[in-house]
């Protein structure tokens, strides 16, 4: 049996034993290919159980990391390296991974008021009144999804095992979805964001493409669903995906790993769906996944993609960017306008991204990495530009 190894902090560890044990699933394996150095991809998503992860490490066979032998990346980045370690170290000691509790409080405050303002806006006889009520639940299921990705990354409570709780609840009952399937497929975009055959956000055939790359089978990129991706991405693709998560993807994956909690909270979901009606349900449905799913593509689809190992600092620099750094866009986005502070730093609060913006521009300028920010409308042009520059070079490959 081929033996796997992971690079961490200049030395190779034998994990071979370990990956199907791995926790966080199958995202290892990303790190066994020749030239990946997992050290802050370590650093960052473990933040918060350093001292388990250590203690885990330490049973492993290891083995220094010799000159020639994969380690050149080491080489050329150790001065990023240094610089971003010396940061986050920074960063930790003057408390911005600390959560705020009543910063949380607020925010299930206003998901239980709109809630409750929609649902009796929905009893109205007046259509243009119970419109607005279908669109507060739909805004209420889709900021209940910027909580349950803040628990996704154990950066609500700050910490894990109430985290995980509490993110099984929310996105079962927010949005009748798995928090565990989308964990493991969202840690994998963390890993290698614009990675192909990496990042899962990626992956969006055959409804649309982000990039022709992505298209396998030529006849495939010359369908009418990614031919009309631009007028369809918001209008129905969004939606389509989201229901296929809904009623067939995230329902499979629970009842095949028996997973109650969850399987518990996705049906309460449906307690409350019957309560305001299928048509509302599936109208706010409708507003909730335009709202996400297109905040969502702001900050990735229209950028780079790549093939090759990159540093971690500079996957979230090149491959990711910032969107409208203004409090009216941080409410809207739920702070993930924000993308480049959060994938550097994927368990701080998100809150906090703000405070330390001014700090990873500077990191940037030093190694003449660029720190990219675009207005909201700027952002929407460019996502909805590349939809239609990607349909065009499809259609005649």
């Amino acid at each position: 049996m081929d033996r796997k190894e992971i690079l961490f902090d200049g030395y190779f560890y034998d994990v071979t034993d370990f990956v199907k044990r791995h926790p966080g699933g199958s995202i290892i394996e990303y790190y066994t290919k020749s030239g990946e150095d997992s050290t802050h991809a370590i650093q960052q998503f473990h933040h918060r159980s350093t001292g388990r992860v250590r203690s885990i490490m330490s049973s492993m066979k290891k083995r220094p990391a010799p000159d020639g032998e994969n380690v050149a990346v080491l080489k050329k980045n150790r001065a990023l390296s240094e610089d971003f370690t010396k940061l986050y170290l920074q960063l930790e000691k003057e408390g911005y991974f600390k959560p705020s509790y009543v910063h949380n409080i607020l925010r299930m405050a206003e998901l239980f008021l709109m809630t409750a303002v929609g649902y009796v806006l929905l009893q109205s006889h007046h259509m243009p009144v119970r419109f607005v009520g279908i669109f507060l639940l739909g805004l209420m299921q889709g900021r209940s999804g910027w909580i349950q990705h803040e628990s996704g990354h154990h950066s609500f409570s700050g910490n894990p095992k109430f985290d995980r709780f509490f993110h099984a609840i929310i996105f079962g009952i927010g949005l009748g979805l798995s928090s565990t399937w989308w964990t493991r497929g969202h840690n994998r975009h963390h890993a290698m964001p614009q990675r192909l055959h990496y990042d899962v956000d990626l992956e969006t055939m055959p409804l649309l493409a982000y990039n022709s790359k992505v298209v396998k089978n030529p006849k495939a990129g010359k369908g009418f669903m990614v031919q009309n991706q631009v007028l369809l991405f918001a209008l129905m693709d969004t939606c389509i995906g989201t229901l296929l998560w809904k009623l067939y993807l995230h329902p499979r994956f629970v009842l095949r790993h028996k997973y109650y909690l969850q399987m518990g909270s996705m049906m309460a979901h449906y307690v409350l769906a019957y309560q305001i009606g299928f048509w509302p349900w599936l109208a706010s449905t409708w507003v909730m996944s335009v709202y996400l799913f297109v905040n969502f593509a702001l900050n990735h689809t229209f950028l780079p993609v790549t093939t090759e190992p990159t540093h971690w600092v500079e996957y979230s620099l090149i491959h990711t960017a910032d969107v409208e750094q203004r409090p009216w866009c941080d409410w809207w986005m739920g702070y993930l306008n924000y993308q480049i502070e959060h994938h550097l730093f994927p368990t701080m609060p998100q809150f906090r991204h703000p405070l330390i913006k001014d700090r990873v521009k500077a990191l940037a300028d030093k190694h003449n990495i660029p720190y990219v920010v675009h207005s909201y409308s700027e952002a929407l042009q460019k996502t909805f530009k590349n939809l239609s520059d990607v349909a065009k070079e499809l259609k005649h490959l």
